[in-house]
């Protein structure tokens, strides 16, 4: 079912010059690539009034997400979730400090954030900081949480979603099936679909390799979507996929898969090398090998 969402860009600079706005445009991007109907954009000032009538006015518009983006911070003009609380909407606390715990270890400033979420009339409020690398940090974890907060809200209880998981992300010990995941990013947009396949050789360092296992940390999934989240943002690409296996490989075997498709074959090779190398970057994957003389060696990625 299509769900409708509202953008509010909290700025008094971007409420003067439009085009100062970095975060809205890269709030509906991201919803959008996740399937939102992102039904209005607004830029307002920092003030408590105005920011809480456009959040209310947004939910009996029949939104049944808002998201706003600024004013989380401790400056004088930072009064988002002051203006949220106006509104006498009911915290959900977890949604915040989870957004904080995710970023804290790159971004140590992150615990000054007050960014968080809210319940108001059936819909969800949920407050991001201003910066790109806010949005797109702190959507990578609200994002697959504000589904299920809906069905809650709307009196489905406690029980796990019954959906899948979002198709930009995998990371599992099954086989990657490479025609399905160039089948995700195939469209008649697109002028070019670039796939990078990372396999398991037999050799490193100097070494014969005779086999390997990859371990994943319990997050390494959700960040992976958030580094996809990211890709889809690139000049010109229209979709993104990556897929990693963990577990017990054997030689040749297919373990890093990135796919891309954008309007130009440029934009296409430009986007799937950042998303595979960012990815390769920032994913809490480790590698075990076992060479031919009978020593192992652990790979720590990153």
């Amino acid at each position: 079912m299509s769900r409708s969402a509202t953008i509010i860009t909290c700025s008094d600079t971007a409420s003067r010059e439009p085009s100062h706005d970095r975060s809205g445009p890269l709030v509906t991007d991201l919803l959008t690539a996740d399937g939102w109907d992102v039904h209005d954009r607004l830029v307002v000032p920092d003030d408590e009034q105005l920011i809480g009538k456009a959040v209310a006015g947004a939910i009996d518009a029949g939104a049944d997400l808002v998201v706003l983006t600024g004013g989380t911070g401790l400056g004088p003009r930072d009064v988002t979730p002051e203006a949220v609380g106006r509104l006498a909407a009911r915290p959900v606390p977890g949604i915040g400090e989870a957004i904080r715990a995710a970023s804290r270890e790159r971004v140590p400033t992150t615990d000054l954030s007050r960014g968080g979420a809210w319940t108001l009339r059936g819909a969800l409020v949920l407050a991001l900081p201003g910066s790109p690398g806010g949005v797109r940090d702190g959507w990578a974890v609200a994002g697959p949480l504000v589904e299920h907060a809906l069905q809650m809200l709307a009196g489905g209880g406690h029980a796990p979603p019954t959906s899948a998981p979002p198709a930009s992300t995998w990371v599992g010990p099954d086989a990657i099936d490479e025609s399905a995941v160039r089948a995700t990013v195939a469209d008649d947009g697109s002028g070019a679909v670039v796939v990078f396949e990372g396999r398991v050789r037999d050799h490193d360092h100097g070494q014969q390799v005779v086999s390997l296992s990859y371990e994943a940390h319990p997050d390494a999934d959700r960040i992976l979507h958030g580094v996809v989240s990211e890709a889809l943002t690139l000049p010109g690409v229209r979709r993104a996929t990556a897929r990693h296996r963990v577990g017990d490989l054997a030689i040749g075997d297919l373990v890093y898969l990135v796919a891309v498709s954008a309007a130009h074959r440029r934009e296409a090779f430009a986007a799937c090398a950042w998303l595979v190398d960012t990815a390769k970057e920032r994913l809490p994957i480790w590698k075990h090998q076992r060479f031919g003389d009978g020593t192992t060696e652990w790979v720590n990625c990153p």
